[in-house]
């Protein structure tokens, strides 16, 4: 076996990794055990990646972007084993995305955190926005849309002076971010 199997060679040495949640796993993410890694998409190294992160069970999980370069029929997939997750097993996912599709249905809670406050931290079924409209995408854009025309009214500050704030020393300072949670 070539070395530049290491995808197929990695999912079966993890220790410990149970070899249905395995086999699961790379049927879900349809990763073909042939696939040379120098030879494949972002996309599939992606899904070997993903495969290799959630061989183990986990109580918490934190993503950040991790479907970005999935198709949409793997995302949808993924994010339904990610739901199964949650509620057979009681694990809780945060997941921060720009990728708003399909999580209206998905995740149960949202936090909206702009310039290092969390502005909303709520019930997805509780969102108000959500009941007048068809989709999480169309909210979240509005609420950004309202931030943006906020920021561009606001004075420029000395930067020497801003970054002596706490705030401004955070990591989500600079820019906007949701995180959607089961």
């Amino acid at each position: 076996m070539s070395c530049l199997q290491l995808g197929y060679v990695v999912l079966f040495i993890v220790e410990g990794a149970d070899p249905d949640r395995r086999n699961k796993l790379i049927e879900l993410l349809d990763i073909d055990l042939q696939w040379r890694m120098h030879k494949v998409s972002d996309g599939q190294r992606r899904r070997v990646q993903i495969c290799l992160g959630l061989l183990h069970p986990f109580k918490v999980l934190l993503l950040d972007e991790v479907t970005v370069d999935l198709d949409v029929v793997t995302r949808m997939d993924l994010l339904e084993f990610f739901k199964e997750e949650c509620e057979q097993r009681q694990a809780t996912i945060v997941y921060a995305t720009h990728i708003f599709d399909g999580l209206e249905t998905w995740a149960t809670h949202l936090a909206y955190i702009q310039t290092g406050e969390l502005r909303r931290a709520e019930k997805i079924s509780d969102v108000e926005e959500l009941k007048s409209s068809t989709n999480l995408l169309s909210v979240v854009e509005t609420w950004l849309r309202a931030e943006t025309r906020i920021e561009k009214k606001k004075p420029v500050q000395n930067t020497a002076q801003t970054q002596k704030t706490s705030v401004a020393s955070s990591p989500f300072f600079s820019s906007r971010h949701m995180a959607y949670y089961r």
